[in-house]
């Protein structure tokens, strides 16, 4: 069996068009590390705009000037200092100058406060400019008011809304705050290289059970010893075993190169910050970890999935074109079909955590009431599980 392991993938690594992919794949988690890393803009006390590997460093390094406890009485000094600061910075001439100064560092207060002010649906960036600070004194039971009118909106069954209750009672207010840019970006980043990982896995893939037919080999294969059984599963081992291999080394890359130039500042702060009326509980840095393991369940499926059209097909084209269309295609039909329904739970979305937090849909089988990340994850995972007997059922009867 190892020996049969080590053959085919040898036959996959030695591949020049294999290798170029692969060197691509993992040349694009460098590429991607420190365009996420340059992505962000800092304002120097000076005026000057910085957009260079340290500009998320120095934008992390200014707002952590509010880095602690975010009190009610906290937040109201801080959206009064703002408030302040911006009237000067309207006012006066050297506006860059200010806004580098006294504005740039309350960016995520600012954001806290509009977005419990007004929600998701209704929000408000600007919002903050013209509240009164006393107001802000109430800021949290502000929000617990707007929670229990969304608790009795989404919820359309009395289980639901026990769901939606216990999952808010779980985050805990005042929120402790530390400037979370650095993992922010790398959110962003990491879904699009998610993507681009299982589009490549789907080629690699595709060609695993359709070479022998393309060789003229087939006949071959069938009459050795193995040929119906252990050549099989050794077959659909190597797929599994390449795609977890090349994922998790791209990923940990770009992890590492990324927090290295961009610092872990916020790994701990909840996303509720920014994000008040979510329900999942869950940090900057445990949201990018969970992002990463959706993304492995997508590239998995890509894998999967390729495997079993190249073995019912015999040819590695249609193949391909699978996973892209599941997970380059797919997001635009969805919006055409309104975002609704099936198209929530479709593959696409496992690599759309950062909206799925923004809506907060649930559903119900019974009495068990669950979210849509959880709920895909554990359809995605089946599926994965179902279709390995199904590819080798379906090779296993090639004539």
């Amino acid at each position: 069996m190892k020996v049969m392991l080590k053959y085919e993938l040898k036959r996959i690594f030695t591949k020049r068009l294999n290798r170029v992919l692969i060197t691509i794949g993992l040349a694009l988690s460098v590429i991607l590390s420190f365009l996420a890393a340059t992505s962000n803009r800092f304002v120097s006390p000076q005026g000057h705009l910085e957009t260079g590997i340290s500009a998320t460093r120095k934008v992390v390094a200014d707002k952590n000037r509010n880095k602690g406890l975010m009190t009610p009485k906290r937040i109201s000094e801080l959206i009064t200092q703002d408030q302040r600061a911006f009237r000067e910075y309207k006012d006066k001439g050297e506006s860059d100058k200010i806004y580098g100064t006294s504005i740039q560092q309350y960016l995520d207060v600012e954001q806290l406060v509009s977005y419990i002010l007004t929600g998701n649906e209704d929000y408000n960036p600007s919002v903050y400019l013209d509240v009164n600070p006393k107001k802000l004194l109430n800021i949290y039971k502000i929000r617990e008011a707007k929670i229990q009118k969304l608790i009795r909106q989404n919820g359309k069954t009395e289980e639901q809304r026990k769901y939606l209750k216990a999952q808010y009672d779980k985050i805990s207010t005042p929120y402790q705050y530390e400037a979370p840019d650095s993992w922010d970006t790398m959110q962003l980043y990491v879904v699009t290289y998610s993507i681009v990982l299982a589009v490549l896995m789907g080629v690699l893939a595709s060609g695993i059970f359709s070479e022998e037919i393309t060789l003229k080999a087939d006949a071959i294969f069938f009459s050795s010893k193995y040929g119906r059984d252990k050549a099989i599963k050794t077959k659909i081992s190597a797929g599994l075993i390449t795609s977890t291999g090349i994922y998790w080394i791209g990923m940990c890359l770009f992890t590492v190169i990324s927090l290295t130039l961009m610092g872990t500042s916020g790994s701990h702060t909840l996303m509720s910050m920014l994000n008040s009326y979510t329900i999942y509980n869950v940090t900057y840095g445990q949201a990018f970890y969970i992002m990463m393991f959706a993304g492995y369940i997508a590239n998995l499926l890509a894998t999967t999935v390729s495997m079993l059209v190249s073995a019912i097909m015999g040819s590695p084209n249609i193949a391909i074109c699978i996973p892209f269309f599941l997970f380059c295609i797919m997001p635009f039909v969805g919006r055409i079909g309104g975002g609704k329904g099936i198209f929530l739970l479709t593959p696409d979305q496992l690599n759309n955590f950062q909206e799925i937090m923004k809506v907060n849909h649930i559903y119900q089988i019974g009495g068990f009431v669950t979210n849509q990340l959880a709920l895909m994850v554990l359809i995605y995972v089946v599926v994965n599980l179902v279709l390995i007997p199904v590819i080798y059922s379906a090779y296993k009867r090639k004539s």
